[in-house]
């Protein structure tokens, strides 16, 4: 009964190979989503941002946001027609800075400059035992 059983898969096995080609993909598409490239550079009382675009799907607004610490200090939008170089500039003072661009509703990228003021850890431990 057993070899009886063996056999049959063996054979069933046997059987089993390719009998068709597969199909071809083609190229496949393009992602939706932007492609870019972008550098932040404190300078004298500003900081420049430098976009280098490598894909866009189309035309559209990048809209660039830059906070100091947990305020929105300035927001900026930029019209991207195509691939290419594109340049912007914000104020920047002491502190922490953070530059968030948002391309139709999603966040792209985020850069900062300086370091966050954090909270000390002994104080938070402090006040949890209080």
């Amino acid at each position: 009964m057993r070899l009886g059983w063996l056999l049959g898969v063996l054979l069933l096995l046997a059987g089993c190979r390719y009998t068709f080609l597969p199909l071809d993909p083609g190229r496949p598409l393009s992602p939706e989503r932007p492609f870019l490239v972008a550098r932040l550079e404190k300078g004298a009382g500003e900081a420049h941002v430098a976009l280098r675009v490598e894909r866009l799907p189309r035309p559209g607004y990048l809209h660039l946001k830059w906070f100091r610490e947990e305020a929105l200090l300035q927001e900026k939008v930029l019209f991207l027609e195509g691939p290419g170089l594109y340049g912007v500039a914000f104020p920047f003072g002491e502190g922490y800075h953070r530059l968030v661009g948002l391309w139709e509703g999603g966040v792209l990228f985020q850069l900062d400059l300086g370091t966050p003021s954090l909270p000390d850890p002994d104080q938070e431990e402090e006040k949890g035992n209080r």
